[in-house]
């Protein structure tokens, strides 16, 4: 991570009369969130796109509750960049993000940090050359795979209280071996659920096979701020990792960033991907968001998640011993593995609560909303912007629950999701390029999957197309939605499969 010290470049560009103008940023600037906030305060007359003219076209209540924030929902102006080409603050502000966050370049995203994975996908792309894809991917990956033609062999991840981690780096290594010809290993890290694996030691891997290494980092972007030992892209020498800024790091929803190493060997195509999938008329409010969490980030970011790490430890206190309650705890994690402070994980089965009850519950009868919730668990994310008295609020809460038999559920073993372990029948590109029919659920088994199901959230893939269905997923998927929960991939309870 780049010192607040670090000595500051002047920037020399030509001017509209021809002339080198100067331009000078450092980390105290937010140039892209500053420049079009000024410009918003010139009165100038508006004969372009958006039609709506800074709010004042909005639908009443819409405006009234957008204020004068709707007024930074601006285009490419060139007044607005210091009448230079219109990406010109873009590129400055995300050159201060590479700068702050180690990376060689930086792109912001607006379509989410799904669109950073998939341009990374198409940047490898060479159709039906193999790459390896830890099974615990977002459904993301598998869109970037469908789009980019490659054939994935997936690695079985590590099993941790039920919940899917980092593969170790045993098994990392034996698939390095057997399929020295993959063009990258792209790996989930952390988990959904806030547990992270033995990264460094599969970077090291990576590099001494000269293989590039992609990391979705969505969900641990900040964790560098809690602990500096604790291994992330940047430090391990990662070659592309994407950020869900959105997430848990301040910026407004559907913005990301994703970053690349100087070892990076596909820049150029990457740059190719991301003019493919983005959009031609991007948000700069959304732009403009990232700007600003990038310089807050910089100079506030150890006090904003050390504070979201003891709101955390302070939860943990309040509820561990509760008799009704099993909380998932660092100490219970196998050595390599460690656990996101700012994740709360826990279940309250020994109460005779599933998750998904304990969660209708939390959020009818206590107006609390978890991140989400399973059979087995419920998953509490915590923000440096929560108040104190929230955190005491949801442990009294948890206390009610845990001391308040419901008999409506009976405790069993935690059953993960029962994936293939065999290869797949198709690349998922084939898979979803041929004829196709949808199926009642109970008529599928056996057929080969032409789009993909996943339990949502956390969005990871019960199977992904040109995999064979077995019988085992398809009672998996019964079992969860009669429990309450979302399946997404269904269509009318039907899901798709080949008609070859």
């Amino acid at each position: 991570m780049a010192s607040t010290g670090q000595k500051e470049e002047s920037k020399k560009f030509m001017s509209k009369k021809g002339h080198m103008s100067t331009y000078s940023f450092s980390q105290k600037d937010a140039p892209l969130f500053e420049n079009f906030l000024a410009y918003t305060k010139k009165g100038i007359a508006a004969f372009h796109t958006p039609g709506h003219r800074g709010g004042r076209g909005c639908e009443q209540l819409f405006r009234r509750w957008g204020g004068r924030f709707l007024r930074l929902d601006l285009t490419e102006l060139k007044g607005a960049n210091l009448e230079q080409d219109p990406d010109f603050l873009q590129t400055q502000a995300e050159e201060l993000a590479a700068e702050a966050f180690g990376a060689q370049k930086s792109y912001f995203l607006v379509n989410g940090a799904s669109i950073g994975v998939m341009a990374a996908c198409l940047a490898l792309r060479e159709a039906g050359q193999e790459i390896l894809v830890a099974r615990n991917c977002h459904l993301s990956v598998v869109n970037g795979l469908i789009l980019s033609g490659l054939k994935p062999v997936f690695l079985p991840p590590t099993w941790i209280a039920g919940l899917p981690c980092l593969p170790s780096t045993a098994v990392v290594q034996d698939y390095l071996r057997r399929y020295p010809r993959a063009v990258g290993l792209f790996l989930t890290n952390p988990g959904y659920h806030g547990i992270y694996g033995p990264l460094a030691e599969i970077a090291a891997l990576c590099k001494a096979q000269h293989l590039p290494l992609l990391l979705d980092e969505a969900h641990g972007g900040y964790l560098r701020y809690i602990d500096p030992c604790i291994a992330e892209a940047s430090s391990v020498g990662a070659d592309l990792w994407v950020w869900g800024v959105h997430k848990m790091m301040g910026s407004l929803t559907q913005t990301g960033m994703l970053h690349i190493g100087p070892d990076f060997p596909y820049p150029a195509q990457l740059e190719e991907a991301l003019q493919l999938l983005s959009s031609t008329s991007p948000s700069y409010l959304l732009l403009a968001s990232l700007d600003s969490t990038r310089r807050q980030l910089y100079f506030k970011g150890r006090k904003m998640f050390r504070r979201a790490a003891k709101l955390g430890s302070i939860l943990r206190e309040q509820v561990k011993e509760l008799p009704g309650l099993e909380l998932i705890e660092p100490v219970v994690l196998p050595a390599g593995y460690g656990l996101d402070p700012t994740k709360i994980i826990l279940s309250l089965a020994p109460a005779g609560w599933s998750g998904l009850a304990a969660e209708t519950v939390l959020r009818r009868r206590y107006r609390i909303q978890p991140e989400y919730a399973d059979r087995d668990y419920l998953y509490f994310f915590i923000s440096y912007a929560q108040e104190k008295r929230e955190i005491f609020r949801l442990a009294k809460a948890l206390q009610s629950l845990a001391g308040t038999a419901e008999s409506a559920w009976e405790e069993s073993a935690v059953c993960p999701p029962p994936w293939n372990n065999r290869p797949l029948a198709q690349t998922p590109r084939s898979a979803v390029d041929q004829p196709s029919v949808y199926l009642n659920l109970a008529d599928a088994t056996g057929r080969v999957a032409a789009g993909l199901v996943a339990a949502y959230p956390p969005g990871i893939p019960l199977w992904v197309p040109g995999e064979e269905i077995t019988p085992s997923m398809v009672e998996w998927i019964t079992a969860f939605q009669q429990q309450g929960g979302y399946v997404r991939g269904l269509k009318n309870g039907q899901v798709k499969v080949s008609s070859a």
